[in-house]
């Protein structure tokens, strides 16, 4: 896989995180996927990819 496939498969998958957030009505699998979005969030920082500081500043720019 090359590199561009891999950042961009990581973005696909941080969309579908975000997505699973919204309404999430159990603290518990919200807080589960928040982490899931935060360890995809640093991994997209280690391949070099734009992103916040914090991955909730991302929400509005990838989701």
């Amino acid at each position: 896989m090359e590199s561009e496939e891999r950042v961009a498969r990581i973005w696909q998958a941080r969309k579908l995180v975000i997505a699973a957030m919204s309404g999430c009505d159990s603290p518990q699998i919200e807080a589960i996927l928040r982490n899931a979005d935060t360890e995809l969030h640093w991994a997209l920082w280690n391949l070099g990819e734009a992103v916040s500081l914090r991955p909730e500043l991302d929400y509005g720019e990838s989701a």
